[in-house]
């Protein structure tokens, strides 16, 4: 008879050890059929254990749950009240298209126990059997209609805070009294919307509709008597005081008003609004970078932008010194300066890279104002200037005002205008012009360049004197008055021309290569002063009748002055002094027709 081997895990048992192991085994096995037999006998019914909004569901099938949920949802109601001690509002579940769903529900109720792992499964079973599992009804409705109706709720219960203010009266209207003036703010509240929206969502899951108190958030941004008396104290410290911002030629000052409204009124200055005020002044200050563009024909440059390079102002760093800056003004400085740290960005295509000319920047530049002009006396501005725009100097050659600008007459396209002629202001063709070649003037004596004519207006004109000093006019009138300019410089000159009817400006731009040289422009030395004739009415049969209109002003007859230096690397390219003779000249009036 063969003997019978046993397995090889339990040969080296003990007897102890078997007896475990099949009672271990016994267990597992009695378990694993217990749960089996209990999942089927559920097989379609929920669990013991589960509710639905703390009805009994357990041990039903899902028709039956179906039924009795379905009964409950029967005595619902169709509105949800909302209310504060003063107002009530309801919101009416069928408008919002609100509707309960029992299958879902039950479904959701009969999923206990059966939606996870074997093991998950199992501990959700007894916890439902031991413990209960509650489900919350399954609902539906329209999120946009809710928030309609709950959008009345909110602009009638909604009270906008008054956020706390400061200000500097004038000197004049509180001189005995602080001229810091301070209102406290007011208390004021808004819906909670988030938290009403939860509050409702559970009390339709649990079928309630019990009153809900309207939740509110308060605002208090209300000073207290301490913080307005010592944001007043330190708003006294900042009268009188100011604070300039520079960035290359641009400058921009903040005064006792700008500086009093960074107050922060808890704590120091608030760097909020420092950040806001910050923003805007970026916005005009930076500019993207722009690639040069440059298009010669038929000897003139039709087309041209030289490159510049990118500006942004560094936001955080401007922040910064204010903030500093404004902390040493409160302790006691008068005034400070600030130097903004502005970020460069060079353009991909440079002003040298788009021509073989030599045209690489701005060498100079030059302005002048025309403000009172009369419409014709502007279009002749504009024209003439237009028609220098793109002109080409190559080194060496003297430019010509005349010779470049042509015929000056109504058949090439200018206007009548009030010209100064044999002592009179009369219409004439053109009037107007000397207004660019007086732009023109200025901008080749700033670019150092040798003038080789000019001749002064025999009177001084007021639109020459708007923002300049006096004497920088040039006069030209073909063929006896001419302004000539010599290119001295290594590359070609390119002018340019801006014509700003907003402004009332002209500019011209000289842009060629730099060779290092410096104008010094001196101010005007006037003498020999004369006072102006009686002023001049003159009949205009192009104004209406009794029309009265100032077309030029009073000037005293005067000898004018202002030396001119050019050096470059310690040499003195030029040096020479332009002299002016102006006769006095009256104030001049135009006069629509006397009625006779």
């Amino acid at each position: 008879m063969k003997k019978k081997v046993q397995p090889p895990t339990l040969r080296f048992l003990t007897k102890r050890q078997k007896i475990l192991f099949w009672l271990g085994g016994s267990l597992g096995a009695l378990i694993i059929l217990t749960a089996s037999c209990y999942h089927f006998a559920y097989w379609h019914k929920i669990f013991p254990g589960v509710t639905v909004v703390g009805y009994q569901v357990g041990n039903q099938t899902i028709a039956q749950a179906s039924k009795n949920i379905e009964s409950l949802i029967a005595n619902s109601q169709d509105y949800l009240e909302i209310k504060t001690d003063k107002q009530k509002w309801d919101i009416n579940l069928k408008q919002i298209n609100f509707s309960y769903n029992p299958a879902a529900t039950v479904q959701k109720a009969y999923q206990v126990g059966r939606q996870g792992q074997i093991f998950e499964n199992a501990q959700t079973k007894v916890k439902s059997w031991l413990k209960g599992t509650d489900i919350g009804m399954v609902y539906s409705l329209n999120q946009d209609l809710l928030e309609s109706q709950l959008s009345t709720i909110t602009a009638q219960i909604y009270i906008p805070a008054i956020e706390p203010t400061i200000k500097i009266a004038d000197v004049a209207s509180t001189p005995e009294k602080s001229r810091i003036q301070i209102e406290a703010g007011k208390d004021g509240q808004e819906l909670d919307k988030r938290k009403l929206l939860a509050t409702i969502n559970y009390q339709l899951t649990n079928l309630k509709f019990d009153s809900i108190q309207l939740p509110l958030i308060h605002i208090s941004p209300t000073l207290t008597s301490e913080q307005v008396e010592n944001t007043r104290q330190r708003a006294e410290k900042l009268l009188t005081k100011k604070l300039i911002l520079v960035a290359g030629e641009n400058r921009w000052e903040l005064k006792e008003n700008d500086l009093v409204d960074f107050l922060s009124f808890t704590n120091g200055f608030d760097r909020d609004k420092i950040a806001s005020w910050s923003a805007n002044l970026a916005s005009t200050i930076n500019r993207p970078p722009e690639n040069a563009t440059f298009q010669f024909s038929g000897g003139k440059v039709i087309e041209f932008r030289p490159a510049q390079d990118g500006k942004d102002l560094d936001q955080k760093k401007t922040i910064d010194l204010v903030t500093q800056n404004l902390n040493q003004l409160e302790q006691g400085e008068q005034e400070l300066t600030i130097n903004l740290s502005i970020i460069s960005t060079p353009p991909k295509i440079k002003t040298a890279d788009v021509n073989d000319l030599g045209i690489k920047e701005l060498i100079g530049k030059g302005l002048s104002h025309f403000r009172g002009s009369i419409p014709s006396r502007i279009h002749n501005i504009q024209l003439a200037s237009s028609r220098l725009n793109g002109t080409l100097i190559p080194p060496g050659e003297t430019f010509s005002f005349n010779k470049a600008l042509g015929d000056v007459s109504q058949s090439t396209g200018y206007q009548e205008a009030y010209i100064i002629k044999e002592g009179r202001t009369i219409l004439g063709d053109g009037g107007g012009v000397c207004q660019v070649s007086t732009t023109l003037f200025r901008a080749s004596l700033n670019t150092g360049l040798p003038i080789i004519e000019r001749r002064a207006h025999a009177y001084r004109v007021g639109y020459y004197e708007q923002n300049s000093d006096v004497g920088l006019d040039a006069t030209v009138f073909d063929p006896t008055a001419d302004l000539k300019i010599q290119n001295d410089t290594p590359a070609h000159i390119l002018i340019q021309t801006i014509f700003n009817p907003q402004s009332s400006s002209l500019t011209f731009e000289l842009y060629g290569t730099s060779d290092g040289r410096k104008a010094v422009i001196s101010k005007s030395r006037i003498w020999d002063q004369i006072p102006p004739p009686p002023d001049l009415y003159q009949d205009d049969p192009t104004l209406p009748l009794g029309t009265v209109k100032q077309i030029d002003w009073k000037a005293w007859g005067a000898k004018v002055a202002f030396d001119y230096k050019v050096e470059r690397n310690g040499e003195i390219l030029q040096s020479r002094t332009f002299y002016s003779n102006y006769q006095p000249w009256q104030a001049i009036f135009l006069k629509g027709p006397v009625k006779i």
